[in-house]
């Protein structure tokens, strides 16, 4: 339930007034009813291995998710994209929309993933829309009806992220014994095309930077000044944020430095909900060593240890062969080559430890 408005008409979750909602206690190990395991692989399908235990694993990691959402008038702008795979078959191609429509995919998907691993999930639009809630609150199955109805709502008004963010960090700071006491985070996810309308975000987003939160922007937009702004933000705060592309342009990235890795929408996906791991900041910025590139096979497709590839190249390349081979499933989307390929191209990967000099092996 929304509070009363604040100036500029934009309402605030009742939190941003009160004393917010204790936590709710640290989930269980898992142990998914059969309807809730069948939701997940319902919403996970086509992810690999690993990347599905990352997702399991990240139950103990964040106590829930906040996601705040831009839902002003300029989500409504038509250079969006998504994947849509044609009623006639065959593989997945990009296709125009608006932004918003692209971000209701995302929030469609991550509000399946709460549901079936039941990790209580905050949707926080920054508008009131004309339909459905303003914050809608994922706990399992019987939530996905309220989020459907938001997400049905259009963009308007203006861009009051500092209102959410104050709202959020208060939130987080009244749970903050808890969370430190169990070794637990909360993750918030960013989801904007803008610049704030309702004051300084440095300043709002200073106090996040004392507490254990991992935050992640989600920009949707390629404007050079707002990427300039993020990017300048996650310089200057001491903050942990990954900021991320939309899935194209983050794609085009990693392809520049990690051609061998075909960089999907699961990838993006489990990036977007907060699964942290290093080699995600490295892979769009440089090569990888040989040790890096084996974490990110590990990483990828699960199954424990992998040889070695600077002692063990053969075998480690005939590992990661056999491993795709065993996940089976259709292989993905690569947004870069917009066909189906492996996760990782072994013969790139061959062919790049062949030129590095010395007898050493950087993975490029």
């Amino acid at each position: 339930m929304a509070a009363p408005e604040a100036d500029g008409g934009t309402a605030l979750p009742t939190y941003a007034s009160q004393p917010a909602p204790s936590a709710p206690p640290p989930p269980p190990a898992y142990s998914a009813t059969a309807p809730d395991l069948n939701a997940l692989r319902s919403a996970l399908d086509g992810f690999p291995p690993g990347l599905v235990d990352a997702m399991l694993e990240s139950r103990s990691t964040f106590r829930q998710h906040y996601f705040i959402i831009d839902n002003s008038g300029s989500m409504s702008a038509p250079d969006g994209s998504k994947l849509v795979t044609p009623l006639s078959g065959g593989a997945p191609r990009f296709v125009g929309c608006s932004r918003w429509e692209e971000v209701v995919d995302m929030i469609q998907f991550h509000a399946r993933v709460a549901a079936a691993l039941r990790t209580p999930t905050h949707f926080l639009l920054l508008n009131q829309p004309a339909v459905g809630r303003q914050a809608v609150v994922v706990r399992g199955p019987e939530d996905i009806a309220d989020i459907e109805q938001t997400c049905r709502s259009s963009p308007t008004s203006t861009t009051p992220l500092c209102a959410q963010v104050t709202a959020v960090a208060n939130a987080i700071a009244h749970d903050e014994p808890e969370l430190r006491a169990a070794g637990q985070q909360v993750c918030l996810t960013i989801v904007s095309d803008g610049l704030p309308t309702d004051g300084d975000l440095r300043h709002a987003m200073a106090p996040l930077a004392r507490l254990p939160v991992w935050i992640v922007v989600r920009l949707c937009t390629d404007d050079e000044s707002v990427v300039n702004f993020w990017s300048s933000l996650d310089a200057d705060l001491e903050c942990d944020m990954d900021v991320l592309d939309d899935l194209e342009s983050e794609a085009r990235e990693v392809h520049e430095h990690t051609p061998w890795l075909c960089y999907g929408l699961p990838i993006h996906r489990v990036r977007e909900w907060g699964v942290r791991n290093k080699i995600f900041d490295l892979i769009d910025e440089r090569a990888l060593s040989p040790a890096e590139a084996r974490a990110l096979a590990m990483l990828l497709l699960g199954g424990g240890e992998l040889p070695h590839p600077e002692l063990e190249l053969k075998p480690f390349l005939e590992a990661v062969a056999a491993r795709q081979a065993e996940a089976g499933g259709t292989m993905p989307f690569n947004p870069v080559t917009k066909r189906h390929t492996p996760w990782i191209d072994v013969h790139s990967l061959r062919r790049s430890c062949a030129r590095s000099a010395g007898g050493g092996c950087i993975i490029a």
